[in-house]
């Protein structure tokens, strides 16, 4: 074998050189940054109910459900029947594919229909996805490539399902890591500052708390009692008592005015006194809401309306940071899709190994194309001075473009 061929056996070969390599698994964040308890899965289930986090997670969704992809090859039946599968996926499933990013994996098992009648009798084709959570299943791995998973569907049995018939999507897969990594370790940092004991959330509610009715002093002497009309005796701690439940309720208050042989009031209130700093416990719950924004990579500029300011002049940069960010998001995706079902299936269903390309087009492209269309069609259309206005039946006689092209022709 001369040494061109050997190189070109090597380049050309399935498995990968470093198919065997496994990276080692990463610190939490959490340990690394701020020394909080780990992040796993079941904190990502947590995260997930906090008001900022889905805010965060649902303009990110938005931004992506304009997304397109391109298909092109040589082959037009497979390109045109991939390019079909994937609009028919997005429009059905996007929501659940775009759930990958809160674990960092999410296994699928895929259903299908088959096609009858038409040019594609007995073809399959996706009817819909199962999604499994991530938390009872493993990835499995063959040649360094993701091939299936398998599910714990009971406390002794788990079932493997394999590709085509599974589908594994991951987000921010680096480095060959086959579970991906969660885009809520990101925000984990400072979610769990706003949620902790003594974090912002729950300092605000203290705070709150204590305008409210908390902070009182109420006097009261211990030794004495008061004797109702009924001949039954009422200690003051009881009556102290009482009073304390009508503040918590909201009601008046009444005191007996009591004085001893000096003169001194045995019965005495005082009312909670102001707690300064209040501005600055709001202030640090709104900060640790951005920090949630930025860590899930959403620029608050983007979400929040601006009172001063140059308006879209000073949010684009912002919004592209945002559709870069989910243009990644985008492109695993499309390759996750196209690795375990439109590939696998474009074979089944042509019986050729299908030759295409699959590519994400820019999400910037597209919000810049919707931007230009829909400026063209507030802009207002220019018409002729009524004095250039040309003859006809009436003032309101135009001509059609054709017409004013051919009369045009004729007068030249």
């Amino acid at each position: 074998m001369s040494l061109l061929s050997a190189l070109k056996s090597v380049l050309l070969r399935k498995k990968p050189l470093t198919a065997d390599y496994r990276p080692q698994p990463p610190e939490p964040v959490a340990l690394r940054v701020d020394e909080l308890p780990p992040f796993n899965l079941r904190v990502a289930d947590l995260m997930r109910f906090d008001s900022q986090v889905r805010i965060a997670l649902g303009a990110r969704n938005g931004l992506l459900m304009a997304a397109e992809v391109e298909v092109v090859g040589d082959q037009p039946d497979v390109v045109r029947w991939v390019q079909t599968q994937w609009d028919r996926l997005w429009s059905s499933s996007a929501h659940q594919l775009l759930r990958t990013k809160l674990y960092g994996f999410l296994p699928f098992e895929v259903m299908y229909r088959q096609i009858r009648g038409g040019a594609l009798d007995g073809a399959l084709v996706v009817d819909h996805l199962k999604d499994r959570h991530p938390r009872d299943a493993r990835v499995l791995v063959h040649d360094g490539q993701i091939v299936g998973f398998a599910l714990r569907v009971a406390r002794d049995r788990e079932v493997e399902v394999v590709a085509p018939k599974a589908l594994v999507c991951t987000f921010d897969s680096e480095f060959g890591n086959p579970y991906g990594c969660a885009l809520l370790e990101r925000a984990y940092p400072a979610w769990y500052e706003k949620w902790m004991d003594g974090g912002a959330k729950k300092t605000l509610r203290l705070r709150m708390i204590k305008d409210a009715y908390i902070g009182d002093i109420f006097w009261y002497p211990p030794d004495r009692a008061i004797e109702l009309p009924g001949g039954r005796s009422v200690s003051w701690r009881d009556i102290a008592r009482e009073i304390i439940e009508s503040r918590l309720s909201g009601g008046a208050m009444t005191l007996p005015l009591v004085f001893d042989a000096s003169g001194n009031k045995l019965v005495d209130y005082t009312p909670p006194q102001d707690v300064s700093g209040a501005t600055h416990v709001f202030q640090w719950k709104q900060d640790v809401d951005l920090e949630i924004w930025k860590a899930l990579e959403v620029p608050p500029e983007i979400i929040e309306a601006a009172s001063v300011g140059s308006g879209y002049a000073g949010r684009s940069i912002p919004f592209m940071v945002a559709l870069s960010a989910v243009q990644v998001e985008l492109a695993e995706l499309v390759r996750s899709v196209d690795r375990d079902i439109l590939r696998p299936l474009a074979q089944l269903n042509f019986a050729t190994v299908p030759d295409y390309e699959i590519r994400p087009r820019s999400v910037v492209e597209t919000y810049f194309e919707q931007a230009q269309g829909s400026t063209a069609s507030r802009a207002p259309r220019p018409t002729a001075p009524r004095s250039q206005a040309p003859p006809g039946n009436g003032a309101s006689a135009r001509l059609q473009p054709a017409a004013a092209r051919s009369s045009l022709v004729g007068a030249s």
